[in-house]
């Protein structure tokens, strides 16, 4: 596909996810949830975990803080070595 061909494409909108892996919680515990509530995960700062966008794999990422806020940075697309 050449650059003309790729222009449509370019506003068409994904949804990009961050897959990080969570406790199992309870369903009392999950309708207890509010806004501001933190959900506690094993992994650090600095972990690799799965991005995707529109339900197929990008990459890689890893978890990071940025101007007091929780981010991911994405490290590795799909298909690099």
């Amino acid at each position: 596909m050449d650059l003309t061909q790729l222009a449509r494409f370019m506003d068409v909108s994904l949804e990009i996810e961050a897959l990080v892996e969570g406790p199992k919680l309870r369903v009392r515990d999950l309708i207890a949830l509010k806004t501001g509530s933190i959900i506690e995960t094993a992994l650090p700062a600095g972990e690799n975990i799965e991005v995707r966008a529109g339900q197929s794999p990008l990459g890689a990422g890893e978890l990071a803080a940025s101007s007091g806020k929780v981010i991911v940075r994405v490290i590795r697309f799909q298909g690099d070595e």
